[in-house]
């Protein structure tokens, strides 16, 4: 045989070789209990040193091992009106700075526009000049000498709910993988919907909960100085439970401004509508106390966010060592973030900050220093330290992949039993095998050695498409089961058509060795352009699919380059090396 054929030898053997290998983290992966195979860190203590990493393996998809399957509704009308108060705090901003005097900005978020007031005509056209600049997404919609009406672009408001859409399905994405949730599948949904689905998860309350949550950290002063509050809820009258706590009725634990306590947020937040004084706004804390029910207190804060969690780097749950081993979160800033920080504290020492988290007071200690690159956030004690420890590690992985852009909502919820999906896994195997078999006896009854070669070969096929599959972490599914078994058909069939090639050519008079040339090189176009046309449509699916038909496409795509390579190298190898011993005189076909 002379040197290019053991080349090619040396490569098919090279490739069966790496191929197995990487079929040995997906081997132990089938071997671990369906309850912790999941966990990479297990399955690579499971693995002997000298295998590929756990995380090359074919995963099971959601039909295969059960899971959680959500649909969550993005709130993209709540990011609008985030986004126009934002708006309106950064263009007052912008008028102090150009010295415009006597500029009053008001948001109108029901209806996306900011509401500009001044002095005189003079201050409006100035501050129409620096809009015009500074913020070309918003326009004049109408205005007087001394008023000024702001609307967003239409075509901006558009690319808003699109980027707000976005913006969640990266943050989510983010989340699910603190989960270690092997190939999850998180895609849009229409205009203001995200599909996810987690295989092997089984709590779909804890998800929900660390999904859901909006995450926005936000840094406020409470305002202890306003003497205007100290009547603050004195016209309220009070339901049962709900207590009035100021220095006029002598509570021990009166404040400079009165706060009301109760067991009902939804009550204290009714009490409190429209009670804030102008610049102030009023949140709720969640209190809890070990043995105890929680209570809810209320926060006189200064409307002004001072810091937010946008420049957070880093977050992770701790535990107080002089606090008895209490779990916390603490958080570190980029230097952005650290600078903000250090002049927030720096200019309010003395004044309590509230920490916020989802509109909620989550602390509100005294700021005793200036602090510039690390806090922490502490929580609630009417739970044990395990529940304590969870909160603080889901908290600290919120805080750490992102803040949703708006609320998202439950919009449908779905859980796969695993009993379901090991049915599903047996009869999809039971079938895969059942159809490889039929076509293995069929191609040596018909073939001869031939067909044993292409058998052969098609085994080769299936090893190296559940190997390159392993290779990229790939996720197999029920119609992923149904590309593989596609592609394996593909495979014989493209040995039938260089076998009845063969056939022709022998029939026709030509040697062995004029017959296999003939039948290869004729064949070759013919396979050529059928993969090629089933590679385009594998493509055009994994590009515009999604969930079980981008797996579908997945296998089909691996499985036909598969099939070339066994198919026209692979079997020619072998028949080479039969023409120079078993097939010198006539061809088995």
């Amino acid at each position: 045989m002379d040197r290019a054929w053991w080349a090619k030898v040396l490569m098919i053997v090279g490739i069966t070789a790496i191929a197995t290998w990487y079929l040995i983290p997906t081997f132990f992966y089938f071997k671990l209990p369906a309850d912790v195979r999941n966990d990479t860190e297990v399955l690579q203590k499971a693995l002997p040193s000298w295998a590929p990493s756990a995380k090359h393996k074919l995963n099971l998809g959601l039909d295969l091992q059960g899971g959680i399957h959500l649909v969550m509704r993005v709130d993209v009308d709540k990011a609008l009106r985030t986004k126009t108060e934002t708006r309106t705090e950064q263009i007052k901003s912008t008028l102090k700075d150009k010295n415009i005097a006597g500029a009053e900005a008001k948001a109108l978020p029901d209806d996306l526009r900011v509401q500009l007031t001044f002095n005189n005509a003079d201050s409006a056209k100035s501050a129409e000049k620096i809009i015009s600049d500074y913020y070309q997404d918003m326009h004049v919609a109408s205005g007087t000498d001394t008023t000024v009406l702001l609307a967003f672009n239409d075509q901006d408001i558009k690319r808003a709910k699109t980027d707000a859409v976005d913006q969640a399905v990266k943050t989510i994405r983010n989340r699910v993988d603190q989960f270690g949730v092997a190939e999850p599948e998180i895609s849009k949904r229409g205009s203001d919907s995200i599909s996810i689905e987690l295989p092997g998860l089984k709590d779909p309350e804890r998800v929900k909960d660390l999904i859901g949550q909006t995450a926005q950290l936000q840094f406020k002063i409470v305002d202890d100085d306003n003497t205007e509050a100290q009547n603050l809820f004195s016209d309220v009258q009070l339901p049962p439970g709900v207590t009035l706590c100021a220095r006029s009725n002598h509570c021990a634990n009166a404040e400079n401004v009165p706060f009301l306590q109760g067991p009902d947020r939804k009550v204290l937040k009714e009490l409190t509508q429209g009670k804030a004084p102008e610049g102030d706004e009023i949140a709720l804390e969640k209190q809890e106390s070990p043995g105890q029910a929680p209570t809810y207190r209320t926060y006189l804060l200064k409307s002004k966010t001072e810091a937010t969690g946008e420049n957070l780097i880093d977050a992770h749950a701790a535990l107080d060592q002089t606090g008895g081993g209490r779990p916390y979160v603490s958080f570190e800033w980029n230097p952005l973030g650290a600078q903000d920080f250090e002049r927030l504290t720096e200019n309010n020492i003395r004044h309590r900050m509230a920490i916020i988290l989802d509109d909620q007071v989550m602390s509100a200690p005294v700021i005793q220093s200036k602090i510039s690159a690390h806090g922490q956030i502490t929580l609630g004690s009417n739970k044990d330290y395990n529940a304590l420890l969870a909160e603080a590690q889901d908290l600290s992985l919120v805080l750490k992949s992102g803040a949703l852009p708006a609320p998202v909502t439950i919009g449908e919820e779905r859980t796969v039993g695993a009993s379901l999906g090991e049915e599903l896994i047996s009869r999809g195997w039971k079938s895969c095998a059942l159809g490889i078999l039929l076509v293995v006896i069929f191609m040596a009854l018909y073939y001869k050695l031939t067909g044993v070669i292409a058998d052969l070969a098609l085994v080769l096929n299936a090893l190296l498409v559940l190997a390159v599959m392993a290779l990229f972490n790939s996720t197999l599914s029920l119609p992923g089961i149904a590309g593989f078994v596609l592609t394996l058909g593909i495979a014989v069939d493209a040995n039938v058509l260089i076998n009845e090639r063969i056939r022709e050519e022998t029939r026709a008079g030509r040697t062995p060795r004029g017959a296999v040339e003939q039948g290869y090189g004729r064949a070759f176009w013919t396979i050529f352009d059928a993969h090629v046309t089933s590679l385009i449509a594998g493509f055009v699916l994994r590009q515009y699919g999604t969930g079980p038909v981008r797996g579908f496409a997945t296998t089909l795509i691996i499985g036909i380059l598969a099939s070339l390579f066994t198919s026209i190298v692979v079997t020619r190898v072998c028949v080479d090396y039969l023409l120079k011993n078993v097939f010198a005189k006539k061809i088995s076909v």
